[in-house]
C-alpha cells in the first residue's frame, strides 16, 4: 500500500475544520503511526500516517466518562471526531502537560493499570490471540534486517504458535486491555498519570496481555506488587511477552523503518524471554 505523503497541518486547517483559531503550531514526537503537533501550547493535532480512518475515537469519551484521564477528541464544525487533510485524517485533542512514561515510573504505571483493568461496562470486542502480522514475518525471514537470525525469528514465531494453542484451553478473567499501555501513551506529571493515550487496539482480554509492560520497567517484580498481581495464567503471561517482541519486529520489518528497532525491541524482548518468565513466575498459579 503506498501511504499519502507527508503534510503539516496549518492554521488555516484547524480553522476550517475546527473553527480554532491558532497561530502557532510546533512539531511533537508524537508516535510510531503519526506526525503531531502542538497548537498554541494548547491543543494536541494528531495526523495518522495511513489513510484509513481513525478507529476507536469515540471509545475515548465513555472512558474519559468512566473516570479515566482519556483526553477526547474535540468534534470538527460538522460534529464528526476526526477531519481529512489530502488522504490523511487527523483529530484534534486538549493538549495534556506533561512527559512521556518511562521505566522509572514502574509505581505510577502499575497503579494506572490497575485502574484500567477495574473498569466495568465498556463495550469492546474479545481479544483472539490471531497476530496476522507475525504470520506475515514468517514469509520474510530472507528480509536482509532478519535474514542472520532466520532461525531464531522462525523457532520464535513456533514457540507463539504453540503457547497460543495452550493458552487458549486456558479459562481466565476478561478486562479492559489496552494492548499497549505504556511508553509515550502514558503522560506523567508530579507522580501522576494525567494522560492515556492511543486506544486504537483495546479490547476485552486477559489482564496478562497487558502485562507484558512489567517487564519494561526497571522493577518487574515491584511492578507486580504495586499492581497486585496474584493468581495471573503464566501461558498467557508467555503470550503477551513473546507476541509484544515479534509484532513491534514485525511493524518495522514489514514496513521498512526503524532498523534499530529490529534490535531493540524484537531481538533484545526475545533474548531474555526466559528471565522475564522467572520474574512472572511467583504471581502465577
Amino acid at each position: 500500500m503506498t501511504l499519502p505523503p507527508p503534510m503539516h497541518t496549518q492554521p488555516p486547517d484547524l480553522a476550517r475544520d475546527y473553527g480554532l483559531v491558532a497561530t502557532e503550531l510546533h512539531p511533537h514526537p508524537g508516535g510510531f503511526e503519526s506526525d503531531c503537533w502542538v497548537a498554541d501550547g494548547l491543543w494536541f493535532v494528531k495526523m495518522w500516517r495511513g489513510s484509513a480512518p481513525p478507529a476507536r475515537l469515540d471509545l475515548l469519551n465513555d472512558l474519559g466518562a468512566a473516570g479515566l484521564p482519556v483526553p477526547a477528541p474535540v468534534p470538527t464544525v460538522t460534529g464528526e471526531l476526526y477531519a481529512t487533510l489530502g488522504a490523511r485524517p487527523y483529530a484534534l485533542f486538549p493538549f495534556v502537560q506533561g512527559r512521556r512514561c518511562h521505566g522509572d515510573d514502574w509505581r505510577e504505571t502499575a497503579r494506572a493499570l490497575r485502574r484500567v483493568h477495574e473498569l466495568d461496562g465498556i463495550r469492546l470486542p474479545r481479544c483472539t490471540m490471531d497476530e496476522p502480522e507475525i504470520w506475515q514475518l514468517r514469509e520474510r525471514l530472507d528480509h536482509g534486517w532478519i535474514r542472520g537470525r532466520r532461525r531464531e525469528v522462525a523457532d520464535s514465531i513456533l514457540r507463539l504458535e504453540r503457547t497460543i494453542d495452550r493458552a487458549s484451553l486456558k479459562a481466565v478473567r476478561h478486562v479492559v486491555c489496552h494492548r499497549d499501555f505504556g511508553g509515550s501513551n502514558l503522560i506523567v506529571d508530579d507522580g501522576e498519570v494525567v494522560a492515556m493515550l492511543d486506544w486504537e487496539q483495546a479490547v476485552l482480554g486477559p489482564r496478562e496481555h497487558d502485562l507484558w509492560i512489567a517487564a519494561e520497567s526497571t522493577n518487574t517484580e515491584s511492578f507486580l506488587a504495586e499492581y497486585g498481581a496474584r493468581d495471573l495464567d503464566l501461558d498467557h503471561i508467555e503470550y503477551a511477552l513473546l507476541a509484544r517482541a515479534l509484532r513491534d519486529m514485525a511493524a518495522r520489518v514489514l514496513g521498512e523503518t526503524d532498523r534499530p528497532g529490529v534490535e531493540t525491541w524484537g531481538f533484545q524482548r526475545i533474548a531474555r524471554l526466559e528471565r522475564d518468565l522467572e520474574l512472572f513466575h511467583p504471581f502465577c498459579t
